[in-house]
């Protein structure tokens, strides 16, 4: 009985549009007073303990680190540097865009970020140069999506924490998996650029052009150097670099003087709604994820995919479908804490390496952020457009095919996600 209220409140308060945070927090309460599965106050002690954790002090700290780098004019110096390198080629502001998100992505570890900061410059740009509105929206709708595997990614940093999972394993695996992704909406953007007679690229920029963006964002593309470098170092912990890139990205924003004083209070409002919104997330998603395992839901689920018939690679793909399915409907932090736990069990058992099926959870996510209903990235870049969201999804179809294709490669060849970690002995 617990069960049946616990989901079909849930689905009730997403189809009348709650919050998702909320409508895991009022069907997980719901639940208990109606139930008594456990004490109420078990829940509140379960909130605050999911909280109250030293790893996930990363997030908020990356999140200001990714908004101070929004408002601080490092966005155009990356667009810069890319556009002198990619701008000329078929495509062309496309590329800048591709490649701008994955370097701005690997600073602030946000999709939604990326799409924002990247997206309000490119978007219009690509416009005037007579990109159609969609095709715009759609490059960077699914191009933002990067930012969750390519580190330091938050969303890496939740699976880490809610499986027991090395976090710097996790980051060294998603990079090759992300630059390939990388290169492969590139290949569909071209594609479609040709296809619809869409910009044939700027002039192309002399070595010495180059040599003057990059040495502009010189500081800025150093930055993941210096975060990522000293954690695969073990020169400090995947917080503490938070931190770093905090202090880091606040000196350049100094430095590059683009920042005013009235400015300040916008970058701390927008860090605490965003971090707000994350943490009650956390919050609300595990108490949910703690009635479940009460009820032993992870337990009989996992005990029910080992006793099918059928062999493992046709149940990862039964788990891959559930995953595409689920992020089309659910947030993503709250998709790996209630989904995580349950899963990771199962393919551990058959042998797959927690950090390979991390890998591969991240990437279902990220497409879920150019699927609707709910995908943020969507949302993001129709605002942007001023185009509807369905326009926007239709025109990002060829892309998400795309990563599709490839997350079921990913699947099951674990050697792209493993290679690094296994080259540098992790």
């Amino acid at each position: 009985m617990g069960i049946t209220i616990l989901f079909v409140s849930f689905l009730i308060l997403l189809l009348i549009g709650m919050p998702i945070a909320f409508a895991l927090g009022i069907s997980s309460v719901l639940t208990v007073l109606v139930t008594g599965v456990v004490p109420t106050g078990y829940l509140t002690q379960t909130m605050f303990g999911s909280v109250d954790s030293y790893p996930l002090l990363a997030v908020p700290l990356f999140v200001l680190s990714g908004v101070i780098m929004e408002y601080g004019g490092l966005s155009r110096r990356l667009i810069d540097a890319a556009k002198a390198f990619v701008g000329h080629i078929t495509g062309g502001l496309p590329a800048v865009a591709l490649l701008a998100t994955a370097v701005f992505a690997m600073l602030s570890g946000s999709g939604p970020a990326t799409v924002a900061a990247i997206g309000g410059i490119m978007i219009p740009a690509m416009i005037r140069e007579g990109y159609s509105r969609p095709y715009s929206a759609a490059v960077l709708a699914t191009a933002g999506g990067v930012g969750i595997v390519l580190p330091p990614s938050i969303p890496l940093v939740i699976y880490g924490i809610t499986t027991s999972t090395s976090i710097g394993d996790l980051f060294i695996a998603g990079f090759i998996p992300g630059f390939i992704i990388v290169i492969l909406l590139y290949l569909v953007s071209r594609y479609q650029a040709k296809k619809n007679g869409f910009g044939a690229g700027t002039e192309k920029a002399s070595w010495r052009e180059r040599w003057i963006a990059v040495w502009r964002a010189k500081w800025t593309l150093l930055m993941p150097v210096v975060v990522l470098g000293g954690i695969y170092a073990g020169l400090f912990t995947p917080t503490e670099a938070a931190g770093i890139a905090v202090a880091y990205s606040f000196i350049l924003t100094l430095a590059y003087r683009e920042t005013k004083i009235a400015q300040i209070p916008v970058i701390v409002k927008t860090t605490m709604l965003i971090s707000g919104m994350i943490l009650v997330i956390i919050a609300t998603a595990s108490t949910y994820a703690r009635i479940l395992t009460v009820e032993r839901i992870p337990s009989i689920i996992a005990n029910f995919l080992d006793d099918l018939p059928i062999p493992f690679w046709a149940i990862l793909a039964v788990i891959i479908i559930l995953l595409l399915f689920i992020g089309m409907f659910m947030e993503t932090l709250a998709g790996i804490i209630l989904l995580a736990p349950i899963l990771v069990p199962v393919v551990t058992e058959m042998g797959m390496d927690p950090v390979h099926f991390g890998i591969v959870m991240i990437m279902a996510s990220m497409i879920g952020f150019a699927t609707p209903p709910v995908g943020d990235n969507l949302n993001v870049a129709s605002a942007i457009s001023r185009l509807s969201i369905e326009r926007v999804s239709v025109a990002a179809l060829p892309y998400v095919g795309a990563m599709i294709a490839f997350l079921v490669v990913v699947a099951y060849v674990p050697q792209i996600t493993m290679f690094l970690p296994g080259l540098l002995g992790n």
